[in-house]
């Protein structure tokens, strides 16, 4: 059986890198050649694509619905909920920017716009980790091994198979 705490950690723990490179990838702007940006740019956009939105995916359809049912309150998750919307609008502005910036064609005003993104990305993402973090007790403690095991499955395969 796989554990859902270890699962979590695992898959938060390489979210945590790429998080932790998003000030610095800020920090780069303007800073480094476009190239260079571009390149690094490039590979935490694609790990958000293909592998944050799949997770975020995985846990709201899986995770949420479970903690709900075990806090007995309907709309318990609903401020994380809207975290990972505030999240797909930040996602949503990435993308935005990443022509420009593979283009090497961000001016002022889009390297000020992006920098912005990417330090919400870092602010929310790091609160938001820490918080799903701690309804993992809520999980390991109200739920069968069995249940448990298939929520880890669930969420391996989403950071396994990106869209």
């Amino acid at each position: 059986m796989r554990s859902l705490p270890a699962t979590t950690h695992e898959h938060h723990d390489v979210i945590e890198l790429h998080v932790d490179r998003l000030p610095r990838l800020a920090e780069m702007i303007g800073r480094v050649s476009p190239e260079t940006f571009a390149t690094s740019f490039e590979t935490e956009c694609g790990f958000i694509l293909g592998q944050l939105v799949p997770h975020m995916e995985a846990i709201e359809t899986t995770l949420y619905g479970r903690l709900e049912a075990l806090m007995g309150t309907r709309h318990s998750m609903a401020p994380m909920r809207r975290e990972h919307d505030q999240l797909r609008d930040l996602f949503r502005s990435l993308c935005e920017y990443r022509k420009a910036a593979a283009g090497g064609t961000l001016d002022r005003a889009g390297e000020v716009g992006l920098r912005r993104v990417l330090y919400r990305l870092y602010s929310i993402l790091k609160v938001h980790l820490a918080e799903e973090e701690s309804y993992l007790g809520v999980l390991d403690r109200g739920l069968s091994d069995e249940e448990k095991d298939t929520l880890a499955r669930g969420l391996d395969h989403a950071m396994a198979e990106p869209l």
